[in-house]
């Protein structure tokens, strides 16, 4: 964790860009920025400000951006590496054959009807027990359902 210097703490803006959910199967940007207002006498924050208003940019799918910006100065605080895994993002072609597994096809019936081998089929399925870190079918559903990678 990154302490800043309590005399400091006052010219730092920590920004953060992430999705929410805006319904059931759309989610929108939105950039959050606190800024320090006050410290207590040991230095300590006592009073900031939020704001959070949605992002100008609205890609389809995108990591939690994180970063401190010193706003007398315009520099951009390097943080060290976060310890969290990434964000999972599954392909439209692994999300579609995601959903057909979870409407009961097999391999032999999504390559026919997607008009691809078998094989890669079969390619696009382990990759997607990867990205999730699942053993099966059944809990790639589960987990893409959970995290909203699926409907």
């Amino acid at each position: 964790m990154m302490t800043l210097p309590a005399q400091s703490r006052r010219q730092f803006k920590m920004v953060t860009e992430y999705r929410i959910m805006g319904g059931q199967n759309w989610y929108i940007q939105v950039t959050e920025s606190h800024q320090v207002l006050e410290l207590d006498a040991s230095g300590n924050i006592w009073l900031s400000l939020g704001i959070i208003d949605v992002s100008p940019n609205q890609t389809d799918f995108m990591k939690v951006k994180f970063q401190i910006i010193n706003f007398q100065t315009g520099e951009l605080i390097q943080l060290p590496k976060s310890d969290e895994p990434e964000l999972i993002h599954l392909t439209f072609k692994e999300k579609e054959i995601l959903e057909m597994i979870g409407d009961g096809k097999l391999s032999k019936e999504i390559s026919s009807q997607l008009e691809i081998s078998v094989h890669t089929v079969n390619t696009h399925r382990q990759r997607i027990l990867e990205k999730l870190e699942v053993n099966n079918s059944i809990e790639a559903l589960y987990s893409a359902k959970r995290l909203g990678l699926i409907a």
